[in-house]
């Protein structure tokens, strides 16, 4: 029984390591991509929406998206850069900003994983906030056009949300 034993684990052994090698791991291409994947939206107690909550799915082949808290100086201040649009004249426009210090652009900690396979795949959920950005809305009819950056600076696509309607 013993030598049994031992002959079946010095062919499962083999096997089993052959079968895990066989694993394909996903590849991505090291410019980041994104895909539009939804949004919410969040209500006040007197009835106005209040903030937009907007997903979006990523991959990126060498996993380099995200950055330190010592990244703050340009070009590494901001990689979610987010443009709000709004309704006007029948045409979805860019939101002008009173000036430059403010922006919608948000900073994503880092995501790298550890270990050989650097490919990575997920979600993004950022909040907006309508309630303190109303005064800029023209429309009740809004829209985001968003992109990431990677720490080596591969702009990913674009992706533009849906008309959302909102209760101003």
């Amino acid at each position: 029984m013993k030598l049994y034993t031992k002959i079946s684990l010095i062919l499962l052994i083999p096997l089993f390591a052959g079968l895990t090698s066989c694993i394909k791991e996903d590849q991505y291409p090291v410019v980041p991509q994104i895909e539009f994947a939804g949004y919410g939206i969040y209500s006040a107690a007197d009835g106005t929406d209040s903030a937009c909550k907007i997903t979006i799915s990523y991959t990126d082949g060498d996993g380099d998206i995200g950055l330190t808290e010592n990244d703050i100086l340009e070009p590494y201040k901001y990689n979610y850069f987010l443009k709000l649009m709004q309704l006007v004249d029948g045409q979805m426009v860019e939101v002008v900003l009173p000036n430059d210090s403010i922006t919608f652009n948000a900073r994503i900690p880092m995501l790298t994983p550890t270990g050989r396979n650097k490919n990575i795949k997920g979600e993004i959920t950022m909040n907006f906030d309508l309630y303190f950005n109303s005064y800029l809305l023209q429309s009740d009819t809004i829209g985001f056009e968003i992109y990431l950056m990677d720490r080596a600076l591969n702009k990913s696509n674009i992706v533009t949300t849906p008309n959302i309607t909102i209760i101003k």
